[in-house]
């Protein structure tokens, strides 16, 4: 389905792959590919048209872990996709060579490094390349080539569970084309230091000889820092050094190459950090500072190496140090995001302009009521007084009430009805409760409580009527 999404009025919902939960699968089971297909009926049968999902690669091990994994799709490898979306069903499906023979030749540019580090991680316990031996740690070819031999029958087993796992994942693309609905995926900016990417281009990244992070990524306390100073902990990439500005570029286009099989669309995470990123000093806040980056240059080699492959982009464009990002995207006839959320910020104490007036929101953009790092809008109500929460039924011309759900669904149906030609809402939105994914700044390596959002009810428990009502309703004032 190579067509352009913001070609008519859209509505769909915002929700992750591991929060799914069937009546058709035991509660283990959960969180599958193949619950998808029950979820695309749901958004069928309420007249919606996208799902978007968070980044679906497995995520690095915890420190000292062999088995468990950092819970944030955010902290993933970047290129290929988590095991636990793959069903026992899907894994018990016969496997046809021919098949699985196309999917390694078309996917051997990513796919050999990809197995062998898991092959690696599994064999010496950890995905932290840097305590690794020294030959293979260094990426050396002769090495590569030694421990693919030495490792070859685990090698293939991690060939086949990924071919698999696209398997699985191509069934409901394939569904979701049949019922004209657009599969948006979510780019993250950064790779952590535990990924296949980052292992076999060192030089991309601003590591020391020993593969050690000088600086981390993450976001300096400033007056524009919503959420205050994060250390998110991934590499930075070398855009100091401007002999690795090509090498940089095509390792986004490999991942680019990727996701385009993957999504119809792709949300592109942090845009600003092509232009302004953060540069954290873990155990002194002194010593963080806001760093350039190669600009319109990167963004633009990007974005259309993006079209040529027929995936369509929108970018994050919020926070402080946008304007440039701003102009960049204009240029580029890139759409930007919009958030109800934020037409009034409780910290600030003050209405932000860009968001304020969604009846003016500009055509080709994308609305939010929330997003996966902020409160659900229930929750966001909670945060106002009540002469807050009047001010801004006045700012956005809506009746005031002070039953919290009253209001927080007027505040979706805002968006809903906002100028913007894509509407996307949380789950969480659509049946009004409080349950966050992911509270930004509050990430802990072990017992971290973030993104494990769970649907309280079954896909097939899911609301129809009233929330197919909501749809209608925007679509129809849209035409």
């Amino acid at each position: 389905m190579k067509k352009k999404i913001l070609s008519k009025k859209i509505v769909g919902t915002a929700l992750p792959v591991f929060s799914l939960i069937t009546a058709k699968r035991p509660l283990k089971q959960n969180g599958t590919f193949d619950q998808g297909l029950v979820f695309l009926d749901w958004l069928k049968k309420t007249g919606q048209s996208a799902w978007q999902m968070l980044p679906l690669s497995e995520t690095h091990l915890v420190p000292g872990s062999r088995k468990i994994h950092v819970p944030s799709p955010y902290r993933g490898y970047g290129i290929g996709l988590d095991p636990r979306f793959l069903s026992k069903a899907d894994q018990k499906r016969n496997i046809l060579e021919a098949d699985k023979n196309i999917f390694i030749e078309k996917n051997k540019f990513w796919l050999d490094d990809y197995a062998l580090f898991c092959c690696l991680r599994d064999y010496f316990g950890t995905d932290n390349w840097t305590k690794w031996p020294n030959s293979i740690r260094r990426y050396h070819p002769k090495a590569i080539a030694q421990w693919r031999q030495k490792l070859k029958e685990k090698y293939n087993q991690f060939i086949i569970e990924q071919f698999q796992l696209h398997r699985s994942f191509f069934d409901l693309k394939r569904k979701s084309e049949k019922l004209d609905i657009s599969l948006i995926g979510d780019m993250s900016f950064y790779l952590p230091l535990q990924s296949p990417l980052v292992w076999s281009q060192q030089k991309c990244f601003n590591l020391t000889s020993q593969g050690k992070m000088k600086k981390v990524s993450g976001v300096p306390n400033s007056p524009g820092a919503h959420f205050g100073r994060q250390i998110w902990g991934h590499p930075l990439y070398n855009w100091q050094d401007k002999s690795q500005w090509k090498n940089i570029i095509n390792l986004w286009k490999l991942r680019l190459n990727y996701l385009s099989e993957i999504h119809h669309v792709i949300r592109l995470d942090h845009a600003k950090g092509f232009y302004y990123y953060g540069s954290m000093n873990i155990d002194d806040a002194e010593k963080d500072d806001f760093l350039k980056g190669p600009g319109y240059f990167a963004l633009s080699e990007i974005i259309k190496y993006a079209r040529k492959k027929g995936l369509e982009v929108f970018a994050e464009d919020a926070g402080d140090k946008l304007k440039e990002l701003r102009k960049g995207l204009i240029k580029l006839k890139v759409p930007g995001i919009r958030f109800i959320r934020f037409v009034y910020n409780e910290k600030r104490k003050a209405f932000e302009d860009r968001y304020a007036n969604p009846k003016k929101y500009k055509k080709y953009s994308y609305t939010y009521t929330t997003t996966h790092d902020t409160e659900p809008l229930i929750g966001y109500v909670r945060l106002l007084t009540e002469k807050e929460k009047k001010k801004l039924c006045l700012k956005l011309e809506i009746k005031y009430s002070s039953n919290e759900k009253i209001l927080a669904k007027s505040l979706k149906l805002v968006a809903l009805e906002s100028a913007s030609l894509a509407i996307i809402i949380p789950i969480q939105d659509w049946l009004m409760i409080s349950d966050r994914i992911n509270k930004p700044g509050t990430e802990k390596m072990k017992g971290d409580r973030n993104w494990r959002f769970r649907l309280p009810v079954f896909v097939e428990k899911l609301p129809i009527k009233t929330i197919k009502g909501q749809v209608d309703l925007a679509l129809k004032k849209y035409k």
